[in-house]
């Protein structure tokens, strides 16, 4: 399967954040890309990385656990969605940044391991 779609709106979205940064008084290096993976096939994943994308987003655990396992290991992985305190030794055997803690418990669970 073909991704060369994925080259051209890689593209134009990197120009939007150029653009938009000249527009707010900001440098373009300050803002970070992070493309969301939620659902999409493997193949499409490693497109991007090919085409220097190094950080993902993933919403759901399992998914970044399985999509970390079988791409590159400098790839850094986000977990953004929500996350139960029985699954934090999962996620950060994988996950770099964790954006979802919604709680003191889940804090705590977290520092401990």
């Amino acid at each position: 399967m073909s991704f060369d779609f994925l080259k051209e709106n890689l593209k134009n979205i990197r120009q939007t954040i150029v653009q938009a940064c000249k527009e707010a008084g900001r440098a373009p290096e300050s803002v970070n890309l992070l493309p969301v993976t939620k659902v999409q096939p493997l193949e499409k994943l490693q497109a991007l990385y090919e085409l220097g994308e190094k950080s993902f987003g993933e919403n759901r655990v399992q998914e970044l656990c399985q999509k970390a396992e079988l791409l590159p290991n400098d790839i850094e992985w986000h977990l953004i969605g929500s996350l139960q305190s029985n699954k934090v030794r999962q996620t950060l055997k994988h996950a770099s940044w964790i954006h979802s803690v919604d709680s003191v418990k889940l804090i705590n669970r977290i520092e401990l391991i």
